[in-house]
């Protein structure tokens, strides 16, 4: 089955709400510049005026997709930005909107159990969970790069025997310790998720050399090391950077050609068009076709649009798929 969708975008009223690029502000009010790059990109510079305006235009954010990170190349007096970012704008403007959003469809039979609409072949398991087996934070590699200085400056090591020194009091070659405190050659760094070995030394009472005990009220044993814990917001502030949301690659979802269609095998999508950039006439209308599924059921369109002059619109509506 084919069809097709005449769209005329209902554009909104009033002032601008959408821009291309990045906009920011150093407060300090100064001219200098400012470091821009993604993970996936080289440097570049943007260059402030006189008063800390700057902006990163769209064709330098078509070089950095993903997210973009911008750090003051002056440090004192300590720069204080303050970003304008388009995607935030039309998350504003969006509040208490409905969303679309491709996900799975729900049917119910007639014993009320739910039935899922996906290949014959596949096998649907319930209850399943799912657990990681190490401590981990997910990182871009800017921020993971961040993380790993912090985790180079931490005080704390590990020694050749496997034991965790210099962490919360633990120590297995305490500094002041003349037996043991040049036993050991080697300082390892330790790794986020690993599992030490800590023990505790106190004083030897009277001992006349100065040796050390164990401490008989913390035995030794084994400890996860997490390492120093920063949230990402902390992590660019301590290092005195910026974060905003560039572009984006374009998503590609299946569409069925000719070659498909004409197959028996029956067709599960529930997302049937996804078109991220339409280009309408000059009286704003456009035609979109698309190939529907074979999933008998009401679906809903929706139509979002921006002018030449960065006014957003919305429009939605609903058709129902018969075979």
């Amino acid at each position: 089955m084919s069809s097709a969708l005449s769209a005329i975008p209902a554009m909104g009223q009033g002032r601008q709400v959408l821009t291309d690029g990045i906009a920011g502000r150093d407060r300090v009010e100064r001219l200098q510049f400012i470091q821009a790059f993604s993970p996936q990109s080289d440097t570049s510079f943007v260059v402030s005026d006189s008063l800390g305006h700057f902006e990163v235009d769209p064709d330098l954010m078509l070089e950095m997709l993903g997210n973009v990170y911008l750090k003051p190349l002056v440090s004192k007096p300590r720069p204080k930005l303050t970003l304008v970012n388009p995607f935030d704008s039309v998350d504003f403007y969006r509040q208490g909107r409905e969303r679309y959003l491709s996900q799975n469809q729900f049917f119910e039979s007639e014993t009320n159990e739910d039935v899922f609409y996906f290949d014959p072949d596949v096998t649907i398991l319930r209850e399943a969970s799912v657990k990681a087996r190490k401590y981990g934070v997910v990182r871009d590699k800017v921020t993971g790069y961040l993380d790993s200085l912090i985790l180079l400056a931490s005080p704390e090591w590990v020694c050749e025997h496997g034991f965790l020194n210099d962490w919360h009091g633990y120590s297995h070659h305490p500094k002041d310790c003349v037996g043991c405190s040049l036993d050991t050659k080697e300082h390892l760094a330790p790794k986020r998720g690993e599992v030490y070995h800590v023990v505790k030394y106190v004083p030897w009472p009277g001992h006349p050399d100065g040796l050390w005990m164990v401490d008989m009220n913390d035995r030794p044993h084994d400890v996860m090391y997490y390492g120093p814990q920063y949230t990402e917001e902390e992590l660019l502030e301590m290092y005195g950077m910026s974060k905003a949301q560039g572009y984006h690659p374009v998503r590609e979802f299946y569409e069925p050609d000719e070659l498909d269609l004409a197959s028996p095998t029956p067709d599960y999508r529930n997302l049937l068009q996804w078109r991220p950039a339409v280009l309408t006439d000059e009286n704003g209308i456009t035609e979109v076709p698309f190939a529907a599924s074979d999933v008998n059921t009401e679906f809903i369109g929706l139509v979002e649009a921006i002018d030449g002059t960065g006014l957003i619109g919305v429009r939605s509506f609903t058709f129902r798929v018969l075979k």
